[in-house]
């Protein structure tokens, strides 16, 4: 087989991270604008029971999430990857738009909220096969010795559209009157997913089908539990690192008396140096092998984390809050470069979208969509402000043994992945 020319793998890593880039900036969306459409939505409650009512909302996408996966999973086992590619990326751009469009509770009444919950749902299905079946794609694409690297350049397309809906957001705000944001600003964000799911789609429209895929002939394969086990281990350090940094943190450094544009400027910039700290990863698979750099960034992170939440509590001048910040995010975003390539070789092509699209996203489900209230529950519980460190730490750990589990066995089946069945 002819190996993909450098502007192909551009091509298909750039269409296939796009879809993610969505995923996320409607994720930051939602988050970023929570007040203000907990007053559009919610207007007759109470502020603080209308922004429960509007994170109750956001967090219905995460359990749409396993359902997505059984959704689209199946999809791009069956019809093949570029198929699942087009139609998640084509709901997840075409609900924002809606969204955008929705009329506000004092126009329509109670429908609004219902109808606001059910489209949150449907990004929620699209999220399921999105970004499980890009990294199959560019993974099977990509050649043996740039499998991290690439990979984790669909990591980069989220962590990029989370930092674009970070300035969108900010920039209205420092553009717009706290009226018109409730009157027609909050839209903006939403309805400009529209032209980057175009775009995305363009490119997607011409892509081809994996040759892995093309040149799996074995009609019926499965995986072994331990498989699926490893998996599960590995991603929860991807997950909760994730959502800790990228989400929890910018809260955190509030309570801490930094202003919410000030926080959401450090996360910003977080945000920025993680693009290049994921590549990074991603290359350092490469070359000194997934397990090394899936353990060396669990102890790191083992190492630190304690230590950088005693110093964010203690409400230190903002030059350090920034060091701190930066440091704690660039284990989570090293470890996010070498994680993806890891799922991808645990499973057999022929059920590796519906497998890898299942576990990751029952992580998500259930450590994703509650690490926000897990943290601040143990901030509440202990009135400890350094206690949110106890859930990165424990993330670290869990990850660490997967990490020691999967070493052995790639030292077991050094020639192919781990812990694969196949019936014939």
């Amino acid at each position: 087989m002819t190996a993909p020319s450098a502007r192909t793998l551009r091509r298909t890593t750039l269409a296939a991270a796009i879809g993610n880039t969505v995923e996320t900036y409607d994720y930051a969306v939602y988050g970023f604008l929570a007040t203000v459409l907990a007053k559009i939505f919610f207007p007759a409650a109470s502020p603080g029971t209308a922004l429960l009512s509007s994170f109750a909302v956001f967090g219905s996408a995460f359990l749409a999430r396993p359902a997505g996966a059984l959704v689209f999973g199946p999809v791009a086992d069956r019809l093949g990857r570029r198929p699942a590619l087009v139609a998640s990326l084509l709901l997840m751009a075409g609900v924002s738009t809606v969204i955008g469009l929705l009329p506000a509770t004092a126009s329509i009444g109670i429908a609004a909220p219902i109808l606001l919950v059910l489209l949150r749902f449907a990004q929620g299905l699209a999220a399921g096969g999105e970004y499980t079946t890009a990294l199959i794609y560019v993974a099977e694409f990509a050649p043996p010795h740039r499998r991290g690297a690439l990979s984790a350049r669909v990591q980069v397309g989220s962590l990029a559209g989370l930092l674009t809906g970070a300035i969108v957001v900010l920039s209205l705000n420092a553009a717009l009157t706290t009226q018109q944001m409730l009157a027609w600003g909050w839209r903006v964000p939403f309805l400009l997913a529209l032209p980057i799911g175009a775009v995305g789609l363009y490119l997607r429209s011409k892509l081809g089908e994996t040759p892995e895929f093309t040149a799996a002939r074995t009609p019926r394969q499965r995986t072994s539990w331990s498989a699926v086990l490893l998996l599960t281990g590995v991603s929860v350090l991807h997950v909760i690192g994730f959502y800790m940094v990228y989400t929890y943190l910018q809260n955190y450094l509030i309570q801490h008396h930094l202003s919410p544009v000030t926080a959401t400027t450090v996360i910003a910039f977080a945000l920025f140096v993680g693009l290049f700290l994921v590549i990074a990863g991603g290359k350092l698979a490469d070359r000194k092998g997934k397990a090394p750099v899936l353990l060396g960034t669990s102890l790191a992170v083992l190492v630190v984390t304690y230590p950088l939440f005693a110093a964010l509590s203690a409400t230190p001048p903002l030059w350090l809050m920034v060091c701190c910040t930066l440091v704690l995010s660039a284990g989570p975003a090293l470890y996010s470069g070498v994680a993806p390539i890891t799922y991808i070789e645990l499973v057999p092509v022929r059920v590796r979208g519906s497998v890898v699209a299942l576990s990751y996203n029952v992580v998500v489900a259930v450590l994703g969509g509650s690490a926000v209230f897990v943290c601040q529950a143990l901030v509440e519980a202990t009135g400890d402000p350094r206690s949110p460190a106890y859930l990165l730490l424990a993330a670290a750990a869990v990850s660490a043994v997967a990490a020691v589990a999967f070493a052995r066995h790639s030292a077991k089946e050094p020639d192919s992945a781990p812990a694969l069945e196949t019936s014939r």
